[in-house]
């Protein structure tokens, strides 16, 4: 099967990976390169790089809604195009141009979290239960018919990154697969449900700071979801400070006010929230490596009615 592949992030380059394995990728589209850093460097995408690797051709359109650019990749004569994390809308012109459609991996169980940061989301907001959906693409944001779909369990304890280990394998299974069923004629598509639709915004520096009004479990929630990144974050004498790593802490009835620092037997590190105590885990000070709760109080000598804010 000749497959034209859409995306941009480490995740999308592991599917494009598995992809080359089982059939002939025919092109990459990726966004256009960035500077970044100090020296506005050019860096290229996890999935650019991975095309360079396996001589796949890499096109970067300014904009997809160019009637030259759906001439260009008709020359291609893909029979498919895979959509991974790509990052914009594709417009009908494109969409419909291979013989069998084009479908998107998305990390949740759509029609719950449409949109960015599924994964992030579904932590954040404490779901027991979350999953990998392909759907057809059409033209509004993940609304698209379902190819397959499967659910993933989720525990009070998984973060961000060791979710994304669970749904990144599945995920290329799952196009495999779907690939699969619309070449031979097998697939059931299942319409979404609209009404059950749920959308989910990027995460952005705002979202990742810790309030600290809100009850336990919601910080716990903010924390895990989003470790390894951006990192839930607080300030404390005028730093800012990471968190990583949380828990609920039962094993005592203390009065703490929202924010309020204390040392458990001097050797956890507690903190008040507007609901029960959370005990942090693994913190990490501006311009300092992460460490365990003791060495945050053995580190910064810790003194009664010190708050994080």
């Amino acid at each position: 099967m000749k497959v034209g592949f859409f995306g941009t992030p480490d995740i999308a380059s592991q599917v494009l990976q598995r992809l080359c394995r089982e059939h002939d990728v025919v092109f990459l589209v990726a966004p256009e390169d960035k500077r970044c850093g100090r020296n506005l460097q050019i860096q290229h995408c996890a999935s650019k790089e991975l095309a360079a690797c396996e001589d796949i051709p890499v096109l970067q359109p300014k904009s997809l809604k160019n009637p030259e650019f759906a001439e260009e990749l008709k020359k291609y004569k893909a029979d498919i195009f895979v959509v991974v994390a790509y990052g914009k809308l594709i417009p009908r012109t494109i969409f419909d141009l291979p013989q069998f459609g084009t479908i998107n991996l998305h990390p949740s169980l759509l029609p719950r979290y449409r949109g960015a940061a599924p994964v992030e989301w579904a932590l954040i907001n404490g779901e027991q239960e979350t999953g990998v959906t392909v759907q057809m693409i059409n033209e509004e944001l993940d609304a698209g018919d379902i190819v397959v779909q499967e659910k993933i369990l989720l525990d009070d304890t998984i973060n961000s990154a060791e979710l994304y280990g669970l749904v990144m394998p599945l995920g290329e299974e799952l196009v495999l697969k779907s690939i699969e069923l619309l070449s031979h004629g097998n697939e059931i598509l299942t319409p979404q449900d609209n009404s059950r639709a749920t959308h989910c915004a990027k995460i952005d520096r705002e979202t990742a700071h810790i309030l600290w009004n809100k009850s336990s479990l919601e910080i716990h929630n903010l924390v895990r979801g989003l470790n390894p990144k951006p990192a839930a974050w607080t300030t404390f004498r005028n730093m800012n400070i990471k968190i990583w790593r949380t828990t609920a802490f039962h094993d005592e009835v203390i009065a703490l006010l929202p924010g309020e620092i204390f040392k458990f037997h001097k050797k956890r590190l507690l903190a008040g929230t507007g609901n029960g105590i959370i005990e942090i885990l693994e913190i990490q000070p501006e311009n300092k490596k992460r460490m365990d709760g003791l060495a945050f109080i053995n580190g910064y000598r810790l003194v009664e009615k010190e708050f994080f804010e």
